[in-house]
């Protein structure tokens, strides 16, 4: 079945991304997610390894409720919605942004020495 649900609107995607970051944020889930960010460091590929299927698995309770199989398509199918929504609405935009933000760690950047320019 890897047709858009058709009874998943515009509202329900708002409350099914606010409900996923509330999930997320929860006890048991906000102890499992911050255990994974800690074994994951600031490690992209041990993030994508360690945390994206604990927060996956949060995600899935979530959809589940509305109308998506908590599985990977179910997953995917989610996420389509999501990426045609966030174009239509500003809203769903920054919820998802809020989203990843969470789940994604921020990159720190180091200026190496020597490929430094000072001007002189």
């Amino acid at each position: 079945m890897a047709a858009p649900l058709q009874h998943f609107s515009l509202q329900d995607c708002k409350n099914a991304l606010s409900d996923i970051l509330d999930a997320l944020k929860e006890g048991e889930n906000f102890q499992r997610l911050e255990e994974a960010k800690q074994s994951a460091g600031n490690d992209m590929l041990r993030t994508m390894q360690i945390v994206f299927p604990v927060a996956t698995n949060i995600q899935m309770e979530v959809i589940e409720r509305y109308g998506f199989p908590s599985d990977g398509e179910g997953i995917i199918r989610f996420t389509q919605a999501v990426k045609m929504y966030e174009k239509q609405d500003e809203e769903i935009h920054q919820l998802n942004q809020s989203l990843k933000t969470l789940l994604i760690p921020s990159v720190t950047v180091i200026p190496s020495g020597p490929e430094q320019h000072n001007g002189s």
